[in-house]
């Protein structure tokens, strides 16, 4: 460890609602015990393939579908997430924590991201219930952990130079099938 490798100059902070807060996230449960009898064959499995064989842009397209609007029902012309112009290179299915990042269509500096989380290609949701703005940088730790820095705005800031920073780590715990948040997020009124 000690050493960060930066894999995307354009990731965006997080957001979209829901499965994982500050608690974790709950995963599926993974298969275990002993074959079934007469469960013989070298083909039957426990648990899921560590390494699905999904396209990036495929493993996105089915979980966009579970992100909620980027914008609440009161605004009006909302744009839709931006799903087939992601950057899926930061997708990794035999990672134990990858993501992608997604901005809506027609995105500016403070448009709302989401950073969508997979372990070993499953969706396990965004990386916050709320939707934040301003590109933040991603960074892997190792292979189960990330480093979010969210950027905002303090007092004075232009919007295309928010000075504001808040560092926050999300961990893939396998043994507990969760994400674990450790850190900060930006201000709820920034």
């Amino acid at each position: 460890m000690g050493h960060l490798a930066r894999l995307s100059t354009r990731t965006t902070a997080a957001a979209a609602g829901a499965l994982l807060l500050a608690g974790g996230l709950s995963a599926p449960a993974l298969a275990s015990g002993a074959a079934p009898q007469g469960a013989s064959s070298p083909t039957a499995r426990t648990a899921p393939d560590p390494c699905p064989n999904d396209s990036p842009e495929y493993a996105v397209r089915q979980a966009a579908t579970q992100l909620p609007p980027p914008y609440s029902a009161d605004v009006p012309n909302a744009p839709e997430w931006a799903v087939d112009g992601a950057d899926t290179s930061t997708y990794n299915g035999c990672a134990g924590l990858s993501w992608v990042s997604v901005t809506v269509a027609g995105a500016t500096a403070s448009s709302p991201d989401a950073i969508m989380l997979f372990s070993h290609g499953r969706y396990l949701g965004t990386a916050s219930a709320t939707h934040f703005g301003f590109e933040p940088e991603v960074e892997r730790v190792d292979d189960s952990t990330l480093r979010v820095t969210y950027r905002y705005l303090l007092d004075g800031d232009a919007n295309a130079a928010p000075r504001g920073r808040a560092v926050s780590e999300f961990h893939y715990d396998a043994t507990s099938g969760r994400v674990v948040h450790t850190g900060e997020f930006p201000p709820q009124d920034a």
